[in-house]
């Protein structure tokens, strides 16, 4: 019994060291047949090559190019490391040889469009003709006959650079001054434009009655202050003359030989719009010999009459002035000298 159960506990040992072995060697040896698994550091050497592929679609933005046409300088590349912003004009190098064609007439267009604006307004404002030139200085004296009364009157202009100054003065002489006493003065001042005169300023005194005027050409506006009463305003647009003004703004405009003017002017007590007829020249006789003069007559409106005969070899100055007031009463201004 002892001998055969010897053989029994051999073979039971045996099987079980080589079950045991097989078991332990299978343990040891499957994680070796996973070792292939340490190949992830290959595929992390792969990931940097497939972004060669993912960030270059966007090398197709050369949508910069169109503010190639805007005035503005290009802006700078906005944060791309040199080697990127290489890529991307090389990448764009195909697409920019199209697109310069075609912003070449965009930089263009502007200069077009400001130089037919430029036209444009160049034939809206065109030149005005040049003013006849005038003295510094002149001295008209005037032969003044009033009904069965007579006087003189003197007209002085004097020009400072942009500026005038007209001041008549009107006073009776021989008998008629026993009876009229005093001095009838009107004065204008204002500047002097490239279309003629714009007066800024007109006084009024007859005797002790006083009255003045100012012109606001800005806003359009002339203030009356008259003798009595409160102040009056009258709208106006456009040029406007008084009744001083107007034979000088005729002087340095120089009328044509036919034809019509138009001339808002303030007479003294109000705005009129006044028209005038131009009905060619007239050969006229005074103190200084026979004269070349233009002749000039205000529509009928109702204010009286009104000629005037300008001399064209005198600067268009007045020499000879008939007109009559609102009671039809007349007054001649015949010229007695021109100075210098």
């Amino acid at each position: 019994m002892t001998h055969s159960a010897r053989p029994w506990w051999l073979a039971l040992a045996g099987s079980l060291l080589l079950h045991g072995g097989l078991l332990g060697g299978l343990a040891w040896t499957l994680p070796q047949w996973q070792a292939p698994a340490e190949s992830p550091p290959i595929e992390a050497r792969l990931v940097p090559v497939t972004p060669v592929v993912a960030p270059r679609p966007p090398v197709a933005k050369p949508s910069p190019l169109p503010p190639r046409a805007r005035p503005s300088p290009p802006s700078e590349p906005r944060g791309e490391s040199v080697a990127e912003v290489a890529a991307l004009e090389i990448a764009a190098e195909p697409e920019t040889a199209v697109a310069e064609p075609i912003a070449a007439p965009l930089d263009e267009a502007p200069e077009v469009e400001a130089a037919s604006t430029s036209t444009s307004v160049a034939d809206a404002e065109a030149p005005l003709p040049p003013l006849n030139a005038l003295p510094p200085r002149l001295d008209l004296r005037f032969q003044v006959h009033y009904g069965l009364a007579s006087g003189e009157q003197t007209l002085l202009w004097v020009n400072e650079g942009e500026r005038y100054t007209l001041t008549s003065v009107a006073a009776a002489t021989g008998l008629t001054g026993v009876f009229y006493r005093g001095r009838f003065v009107q004065t204008s001042r204002g500047r002097i434009t490239p279309r003629g005169l714009q007066p800024k300023e007109f006084w009024d005194q007859r005797g002790d009655k006083r009255s003045s005027a100012r012109f606001d050409a800005v806003n359009g506006m002339l203030t009356l202050n008259p003798a009595k009463g409160a102040p009056r305003h009258f709208a106006y647009r456009g040029e406007v003359q008084d009744v001083l003004s107007l034979f000088f703004q005729l002087a340095l405009t120089a009328p044509p030989p036919d034809g019509r003017l138009t001339y808002t002017v303030f007479n003294g007590k109000k705005l009129r719009d006044y028209i005038y007829e131009v009905r060619g020249e007239v050969l006229l006789e005074t103190a200084l010999g026979a004269l070349r003069t233009l002749h000039l007559v205000r529509v009928a409106d109702g204010d009286g009459r009104f000629e005037a005969w300008l001399a064209i070899d005198r600067h268009y100055l007045p020499v000879r002035v008939l007109r009559s007031d609102d009671k039809g009463s007349e007054m001649e201004l015949v010229l007695l000298s021109i100075s210098p």
